[in-house]
């Protein structure tokens, strides 16, 4: 990536949108941002379950 950036700021006709890495790391980045937003709203749902804090106790001891 650094060689990336340093032939954008010496070579002004560096064209970085037509090379694939430009398309996979954006690619990456969209499917781990949905990936990440998904568990996310997961968890949030089943956090807020309202059959999460229901316990079933046979019986009482002694403490």
């Amino acid at each position: 990536s650094i060689y990336l950036i340093v032939s954008k700021i010496l070579d002004s006709s560096f064209a970085l949108t037509n090379r694939p890495g430009f398309y996979l790391a954006l690619t990456s980045v969209i499917i781990g941002m949905q990936l990440f937003l998904a568990g996310f709203i997961g968890e949030l749902i089943s956090r807020n379950s309202s059959s999460r804090n229901t316990y079933l106790i046979e019986t009482k001891t002694g403490f």
